[in-house]
């Protein structure tokens, strides 16, 4: 998808990592790719980084998406931008999870970015009202930025650095946080902010090839079921990872063929159940 595309939870485009998520938007706009992928992780820090914690966000993103990981951040000036410009290096995707509605653009010294990273493979994800912009949005955006992703990289955190709620976004879903430490010689206010989050017990990111063995050895993630009705749960009961038609599933749930796929129709939309091929279908699962 290269054009303005508006989801809500009932289309079969919106993010399976999403679904189900605290505080997942009703409605979001996205262009460019679909925001799927096996592994994803959020890069984020200070706006005002340091040309030395710049230059490690853009190789790490750059290593990463080298390795076919998706790399997520907020599109802000400073750490943010190398991370995506790195995705971009090594020819991966990268999504950018905006402030604003899709009518604005912040910052807009990054439109071109974004315009690249829009047409693909990459995606531009606005999850608020199109006109919409307000200081509020960015704990919102960080929020939805953590739901997206399997593991949080902070690069560098001042005292009162944004990233520091993305971090504490991390902590509460359980997601890995992980923390870029500062060098001993560094400015206690451009870096405090990583300083105090490791001393809380993030993990220490020393080496881009030990966080890659680390992420692989983290479960992957599973399409969360909406809640669903006794028709839908008994469906979903039937089914298993591996294609099964129409008239076996009814049988199996115990429930007429007209039921079944009503609720087929629903789990579908829901994307948790995929068809295929036509009249069979199985359990969306990546495992």
């Amino acid at each position: 998808m290269t054009a303005l595309v508006h989801l809500t939870p009932l289309d079969p485009h919106y993010p399976s990592r999403l679904r189900g998520a605290p505080g997942a938007p009703a409605s979001i706009t996205v262009r460019g790719d679909p925001l799927e992928a096996d592994r994803v992780v959020a890069v984020v820090g200070s706006r005002e980084c340091t040309a030395t914690t710049e230059r490690f966000a853009r190789a790490l993103a750059r290593r990463l998406a080298a390795d076919g990981i998706t790399i997520a951040s907020g599109g802000a000036v400073g750490i943010d931008t190398a991370a995506h410009l790195g995705a971009l290096a090594a020819g991966g995707r990268t999504w950018v999870v905006a402030p604003t509605g899709c009518e604005r653009v912040f910052p807009e010294e990054n439109a071109a970015l974004f315009e690249a990273i829009a047409r693909g493979p990459g995606a531009m994800l606005w999850p608020f009202a199109p006109s919409y912009s307000h200081r509020s949005a960015f704990h919102a955006r960080n929020r939805i930025l953590v739901a997206l992703a399997d593991a949080v990289v902070v690069v560098q955190a001042g005292d009162h650095s944004g990233a520091l709620h993305a971090a504490a976004c991390a902590r509460r879903s359980g997601k890995p946080l992980w923390v870029v430490p500062p060098p001993p010689w560094a400015s206690v206010g451009d870096l405090e902010g990583s300083r105090r989050l490791l001393e809380q017990g993030a993990h220490p990111l020393t080496s881009a090839d030990a966080f890659v063995r680390a992420l692989a050895r983290l479960p992957r993630p599973r399409p969360r079921l909406p809640a669903l009705s006794p028709a839908e749960s008994a469906t979903w009961a039937a089914l298993s990872n591996e294609p099964l038609h129409l008239d076996h599933v009814a049988r199996t749930a115990g429930l007429p063929a007209q039921a079944t796929a009503a609720a087929l129709l629903t789990l579908s939309l829901e994307n948790v159940v995929v068809e295929g091929p036509p009249g069979f279908f199985r359990r969306h699962d990546r495992h």
